[in-house]
């Protein structure tokens, strides 16, 4: 619990006495950000996993009409391409003193491009529906339509991690 745990325990006692306790305010990364993967993003040395989806494995692969595809560097390449050039702002939704923050990144500029809903809408990514259904209809929207993985056959990210390939 280290230095979490004095905070932990103002906030339990708070709200045992009833008394409002604030929001957390979100921290917010921005830069130009390294590309690691389809999902993951190295502010100089800060790793940020992109919240709410869970992009393929730069080594995976697809099939797709009888042949199998590089699907994975492909939806690094995706990725490269969509934010390198820009700065991003990155929303945080969790932070963690042992790994990546997890955070929603947006594109700078007019609109506010959401990274995160961009890859799912491409296929490049699925939603993460355990952290929450906010990606839900950009994945749906991008299966319907054929785009990125959905053009052929895949192993979702989580089970191929577990080992599990598409046969032979």
């Amino acid at each position: 619990m280290g230095n979490m745990w004095i905070p932990a325990v103002c906030v339990a006692a708070a709200v045992a006495l009833g008394w409002p306790v604030p929001a957390a305010r979100a921290e917010e990364i921005v830069g130009k950000p390294r590309v690691i993967d389809g999902d993951t993003l190295d502010f100089s040395g800060r790793l940020v996993r992109l919240f709410g989806i869970d992009a393929l494995e730069i080594d995976q692969v697809c099939a797709a009409g009888g042949r199998y595809w590089a699907c994975g560097k492909e939806a690094h390449w995706a990725a490269l391409d969509r934010i390198s050039p820009h700065w991003v702002t990155c929303v945080t939704k969790s932070t963690s003193d042992e790994g990546p923050v997890t955070a929603v990144c947006y594109l700078a500029g007019a609109g506010q491009i959401d990274v995160n809903a961009w890859l799912v809408e491409q296929g490049w990514a699925l939603a993460d529906r355990d952290a929450t259904d906010d990606y839900v209809a950009a994945e749906e929207a991008a299966r319907r339509a054929g785009r990125g993985l959905w053009r052929g056959s895949f192993v979702p990210p989580w089970d191929w991690r577990a080992g599990r390939r598409l046969p032979p």
